[in-house]
């Protein structure tokens, strides 16, 4: 069976979920005016652009939101599909993250504030539908492995 291309494309997002010290995770408020979740707190990330690998977009993004600068690796949380409000389909990718430094969140104008909040205090918050992401992370701190051990890199083929 041969493959068509055509009507496959849609978008691939990648997301942070990422952990401080604490252990509280890291939250945004999008601003009214996005077209996607306008006023709902989310997880940095965004569109992958060209033939940036997740992990570069992961970089990037987190940066360019947060100026927050991720350590190399991640780990898979949670893979979703949606439909945008323009019709466009939409392939979401969320990982655990860590940031070398959690101290310093400078939010792009997308964004209206941030918080660090636990899995309990999100069930307060107004949000995109995040529990997927923070219920399979306490999975993942509370089995008591070495997460360390678990972040996998992204490889680009030239």
């Amino acid at each position: 069976m041969s493959y068509e291309k055509k009507n496959k494309l849609h978008i691939i997002a990648s997301c942070a979920l990422i952990r401080n010290e604490e252990g509280k995770y890291l939250v945004v408020k999008r601003s009214k005016n996005e077209s996607v979740g306008p006023g709902l707190y989310t997880i940095p990330g965004g569109k992958t652009e060209g033939n940036d690998t997740v992990e570069e977009t992961l970089k990037k993004e987190v940066l360019e939101e947060t100026g927050l600068v991720l350590m190399p690796g991640k780990i898979l949380l949670v893979d979703k599909s949606f439909v945008r409000p323009d019709g466009q389909t939409a392939k979401v990718l969320s990982f655990l993250c860590q940031a070398k430094n959690t101290e310093n969140v400078k939010l792009s104008e997308d964004f209206t504030e941030y918080k660090w909040i636990t899995f309990e205090e999100l069930r307060n918050l107004p949000h995109i539908g995040l529990e997927p992401e923070f219920l399979k992370a306490k999975e993942i701190f509370d089995s008591g492995i070495r997460v360390g051990k678990m972040f996998s890199k992204s490889i680009k083929i030239k």
